[in-house]
């Protein structure tokens, strides 16, 4: 992919400026399907994504934390000089609000790290009164085990592959940076190398080789590319509403069997209904 915003669900908007990789079955005797976004995984080799903080709030509202009893709600996010800035409401037999701030990295296995610089609780910093008493931030939230967060003293972890709705993503986060509301995610190394498409555009998605299946049509051997028209950056692109693109769209044969489908924007269609 080259330049696009990909539309995991109705909120969640990855920004990919880059990536490479492969989407794989989940089972064996069935195809990769735009259609079931359970049905592959996005193994990624190499990547830079990024996510805004709005994006990032959303998806710990309504996939992280929306359970019954959940130690955090009502999360918002923001940036402050590079720093991200967590505000809340925690549950500790009451709804008290809470204030993290600090810095983004990422740990030995992949997992982007917020050191708190700062904690707050209902205005009072948190954390020296943790510290006085030998406690710290993971003393106070308790947290559902396997929902992509975590807390290491004052640290929280967050899993990308764990918070996101499918399709699953696999791949190890090699970088991190904060850029205006946005988080960007670096994949694996940087590199030049990639497949090349038949049709030369700014914004892509192509897919070759193996077997894919998108409405009743399957390819084996895959020679599929997908271009924004009118050609401009972003391409923006919606796995729950690709059909709906492509109807609007239209579709060329190449002379190595191979289809270039060429698509309004999703921002450019009617709301549906």
């Amino acid at each position: 992919m080259r330049v696009v915003n990909l539309h995991l669900d109705r909120s969640t908007v990855l920004e990919i400026s880059r990536l490479r990789g492969q989407m794989i079955p989940i089972q064996r005797k069935r195809p990769v399907t735009f259609d079931d976004p359970n049905s592959f995984v996005i193994r990624i080799t190499s990547a830079e994504v990024a996510i805004s903080t709005r994006t990032l709030a959303d998806l710990l509202n309504q996939r992280v934390f929306n359970y019954p009893g959940a130690p955090l709600k009502k999360i918002t996010i923001s940036t402050d000089q590079g720093k991200i800035v967590e505000k809340g409401l925690m549950h500790k037999g009451m709804d008290i609000p809470f204030e993290v701030k600090g810095t983004l990295d990422v740990n030995a296995v992949g997992d982007v790290r917020l050191r708190a610089g700062r904690v707050e609780a209902a205005h009072v910093s948190a954390k020296e009164l943790l510290h006085l008493f030998g406690e710290d931030l993971s003393k106070l939230v308790n947290l559902k085990q396997d929902r992509g967060v975590k807390i290491e003293g004052d640290d929280i972890l967050l899993s990308p592959a764990k918070i996101l709705p499918p399709p699953k993503i696999e791949g190890t986060v090699t970088g991190v940076r904060v850029e205006g509301d946005r988080i960007v995610l670096t994949f694996g190394a940087a590199t030049s190398a990639g497949l090349s498409p038949p049709f030369k555009a700014a914004s892509y998605i192509y897919h070759r080789g193996g077997v894919l299946r998108f409405g009743k049509l399957t390819m084996t051997d895959s020679d599929l590319e997908l271009v924004n028209d009118p050609p401009h950056s972003p391409f923006d692109f919606s796995l729950p509403d690709y059909d709906r693109q492509l109807v609007a769209g239209y579709s060329k044969n190449t002379v190595n069997h191979g289809l270039i489908v060429f698509m309004p924007d999703l921002k450019s269609l009617p709301a549906n209904r």
